[in-house]
């Protein structure tokens, strides 16, 4: 593997949402000229899943958790968006949570710290969502690693 490889966005996603959202998402970010870590381009033929995961989540700059039901019903969702939280030091944004046919009374039940973030819905489509991200990966960032002003 690279060590220099670097992404803007890692997907983390359930299986069952492919498909629908995280595909669909993951090919919108790119063609606006964004590097997107998806499973479904990343591993390959005798790849180890973990190890393929750990190291896109290690180099990409923002966590996409498309919080699905799907998503709240596995247990290894949740490895990957505690993975993604312990790089959330000093205030450093990375989590970014997008609802996709979730409530609040749904993202509460799994996690009220997650419920407490502001999230995109996809409620207003892909379009939508693909310029907020897309606000977010064009933010400067600061010598202290850090987004924004």
């Amino acid at each position: 593997m690279d060590e220099n490889r670097k992404w803007d966005f890692f997907i983390s996603h359930a299986f069952e949402d492919a498909r629908e959202i995280a595909k669909p998402l993951c090919d919108a970010l790119n063609a606006k000229g964004l590097i997107t870590w998806y499973v479904d381009y990343a591993l390959r033929a005798g790849d180890r899943m973990h190890a393929s995961i750990d190291y896109g989540l290690a180099r990409s700059r923002y966590g996409i958790v498309l919080l699905t039901k799907q998503f709240l019903g596995k247990p290894w969702t949740q490895n990957e968006l505690n993975e993604l939280a312990t790089r959330e030091v000093e205030g450093k944004r990375v989590v970014l949570p997008v609802w996709h046919k979730v409530g609040f009374r749904d993202i509460n039940g799994y996690s009220p710290v997650l419920a407490d973030r502001v999230a995109i819905s996809t409620e207003k489509g892909l379009d939508y969502l693909v310029k907020r991200l897309w606000d977010i990966a064009k933010q400067p960032s600061r010598p202290d690693g850090m987004v924004g002003p």
